[in-house]
């Protein structure tokens, strides 16, 4: 091997090196955080980030899973993601398929309307929102906050999934519906198999909007029994006027277990799509 093919295997495994510290530096600070009785930002220091066994302390974690409704707010969070998904990955499929497979008049100014409402964060339509669902009765209710959610999610879903599905040849469920299929069935046992990898990207989506939402659940619910881990983060972190950072730490942690199991179920779609979106590109 060449001098310097030598130095240019070097610098890429010290680039390489560099990057993965960068990357794993800001969760080991949030997991050594929590670990410690550190109260403030004032309090952290250089040495605080190196563990030492007399100043680990369990103190956050016990007083957030054994002595607040961490299981009742983590249950809401749940309820509302599950709820968020199901109902984004059927619109957006629906929405999707429809778009691509059938001739619906004024298809491309509705494919530019759609396009032009994923530029639009949600938290500007919580205002409208909360007027029309405070008619509907809707505050404070799971139907209410995952309708909330759905709908920005869903709208940029459909756009995705058209994109997708107009790269699958239309020849796969004309098959299906010369065996006897009907167009419902070729869609649903032809297509939906085929597309599950920006179904999954969807999913995920919809699931980390619903799950780490703040602002809408803030609005929303009124009710101490409907609270969601944000809502609860927010109660036991942030205490006259300062900030518990191990309890925030701590609970960053808790969330993120869900989000990590969610990660690696998805794992094997995200990775298949990541793999079409370089080939197509």
């Amino acid at each position: 091997m060449k001098a310097w093919d030598v130095l240019r295997l070097a610098v890429s495994y010290i680039v390489l090196a560099v990057a993965a510290l960068i990357a794993v530096f800001p969760i080991y600070y949030v997991i050594i955080t929590s670990l410690s009785d550190i109260p403030t930002i004032a309090s952290i220091s250089i040495n605080s980030l190196i563990p030492k066994p007399r100043g680990i302390t369990l103190e956050a974690y016990i007083g957030i899973l054994f002595q607040n409704p961490f299981f009742l707010w983590l249950r809401n969070s749940l309820i509302l993601a599950a709820g968020t998904v199901a109902l984004s990955i059927a619109l957006a499929f629906i929405s999707g398929v429809a778009l691509s497979r059938l001739n619906v008049s004024g298809k491309r100014a509705l494919m530019i309307s759609i396009y032009v409402l994923t530029f639009f964060p949600t938290i500007v339509m919580i205002l409208p929102l909360y007027l029309m669902f405070s008619t509907l009765h809707l505050i404070n209710t799971y139907i209410g906050l995952i309708l909330a959610y759905s709908g920005g999610t869903s709208i940029y879903g459909a756009y995705l999934v058209k994109l997708f599905v107009d790269a699958i040849p239309r020849e796969y469920e004309e098959a299906a519906m010369i065996d006897g299929l009907s167009r419902a069935g070729a869609f649903m046992r032809i297509l939906f198999p085929l597309a599950r990898p920006i179904v999954a990207f969807i999913g995920l989506l919809a699931f980390m909007g619903a799950y780490t939402d703040y602002a809408l659940a803030n609005v929303f619910i009124t009710s101490g029994n409907m609270w969601t881990l944000t809502l609860g983060m927010w109660y036991l972190s942030f205490t006259n006027r300062s900030t518990l950072y191990n309890v925030f730490a701590a609970f960053a942690v808790l969330m993120g277990v869900p989000i990590m199991a969610v990660f690696l179920a998805f794992q094997k779609y995200l990775t298949r799509m990541y793999t079409l979106s370089g080939v197509k590109a």
